[in-house]
């Protein structure tokens, strides 16, 4: 065609889920807040070992070593871990520290937290700073949400601005943007041989939460976003239907059309149904994630933001104030009625596959 085409097919799935967390770090005290995980957000960004299945988030979930990790906030040897009536066995300790999540003083003999922990009072001060940033987002943008969801409209799909924003404008553009120092910088290595990387946990947990995953297929990019209570494709059967549709935007087999039709994905002849962005409106979406992303790095350069947060990079203030700001900035425009929900969030029972056709959207970007 002469020109190179990138399409990004992106399906969100989000539901009010439960989130176990790790967290701590000697800086940032707990305050009145639970000495649970359950209770936490957690997220951990940086480099992984790929022969490993478990991730950080399920090495904290294993057992009583979320306890371990709390109890840990300020250093502690053994000893002390078994004086406050902590059950643990050593081996525990050794797994937490080669997942550096525990860091391990040989002169102290000291276990201390390497995770950072925002307990209620640091997340208080945190949020309401965000909610502000929010507020001043939702103003600016104001005039371009209108217009996405009024193009939306005519297309019968407004309950797709939901998608939209989650999928790209408040998650897939300010990904794009943390390279090197998150993902590349952090080497594994015989003393950090599963993951290195930073962590936080923040007190309470978030409404709801979901992931993104990114497939290459055919020269495309596919992304995909599921939650657990949401409708959702069989894996393999979404795969199918991604190498299929790359092609030539319609599902050509038959048999994958007759098992994917309850969907909302497709017409009766195959040819996608989804909304698709053409290049002035891809821009116009990246335009909106910009200033997003933007509002972002100005709160992460915020003085009184980087003494809370305590990290050690603006990277990391801005990758752990994105993932604030998206889930803020969507619940805002969801609680307000200005974008419409996609499915129950409440009751799964009350939704159906052909929710599906609502959550998915396709944007060409030409370069």
């Amino acid at each position: 065609m002469g020109k190179q085409i990138i399409y990004v097919l992106c399906i969100i799935a989000c539901i009010i889920v439960s989130i176990h967390l790790c967290a701590a770090q000697s800086s940032h005290k707990m305050g009145p807040s639970p000495a649970t995980l359950d209770e936490y957000d957690f997220v951990a960004r940086g480099k992984m070992s790929g022969d490993r299945e478990a991730r950080p988030e399920q090495i904290a979930r294993m057992d009583n070593n979320g306890e371990i990790l709390l109890a840990c906030l300020e250093a502690k040897t053994g000893g002390q871990l078994q004086s406050s009536g902590l059950k643990f066995l050593q081996s525990q300790l050794e797994l937490l520290v080669d997942w550096n999540l525990l860091e391990y003083d040989s002169i102290n003999k000291t276990y201390n937290t390497t995770v950072h922990v925002y307990g209620i009072d640091e997340a208080t001060a945190i949020r309401r700073k965000v909610n502000e940033a929010v507020n001043e987002l939702a103003m600016e943008l104001n005039t371009d949400v209108q217009s996405l969801k009024n193009h939306l409209s005519q297309m019968g799909r407004e309950k797709a601005l939901f998608a939209i924003f989650y999928a790209y404008i408040l998650h897939g553009y300010a990904m794009q943007q943390f390279g090197d120092e998150i993902y590349q910088q952090p080497q594994l290595s015989g003393e950090y041989p599963f993951w290195k990387g930073y962590a936080w946990a923040i007190y309470p947990k978030k409404k709801f939460g979901a992931g993104v995953f990114s497939m290459p297929v055919e020269g495309d990019q596919f992304f995909i976003v599921s939650a657990a209570g949401s409708p959702r494709l069989d894996f393999k059967q979404f795969m199918a239907f991604v190498k299929d549709a790359a092609v030539d935007h319609k599902v050509d087999d038959p048999e994958l059309r007759k098992s994917l039709s309850g969907f909302d994905l497709f017409d009766d002849e195959g040819n996608l149904t989804v909304p698709t962005f053409e290049k002035d409106w891809s821009m116009k979406l990246e335009n909106i994630a910009k200033n997003v992303f933007s509002k972002t790095t100005e709160l992460a350069n915020d003085k009184g933001m980087k003494v809370i947060l305590g990290m050690e990079t603006l990277a990391q203030a801005e990758m752990f104030l994105h993932y604030e700001i998206r889930h803020a900035f969507l619940i805002h425009l969801l609680e307000r009625g200005t974008i419409p929900v996609p499915f129950d969030f409440e009751n799964e029972d009350n939704n159906s596959p052909s929710d599906v056709g609502n959550l998915t959207f396709l944007m060409k970007v030409i370069k």
